[in-house]
């Protein structure tokens, strides 16, 4: 594969999961956007802290045989 397209590919896989939607790469694997909420978390010293929601990008790999 050439710079050029993995450097396309990047886009569209970028662009896609921007759109909320998952992309499939054959022999490769899914990505797919997956938004955390908002929550709270407990620390070790006692101290409640909100933790903001977020976007990331879970990959599941292919089954290979």
């Amino acid at each position: 594969m050439t710079d050029k397209f993995l450097e396309a590919l990047g886009v569209v896989i970028r662009d896609q999961i921007i759109m909320k939607n998952s992309v499939e790469v054959n022999e490769l694997g899914t990505f797919k956007p997956f938004h955390y909420n908002q929550k709270q978390e407990k620390r070790a010293d006692g101290t409640n802290v909100m933790l903001p929601p977020k976007d990331t990008i879970e990959f599941t790999s292919a089954k290979k045989g």
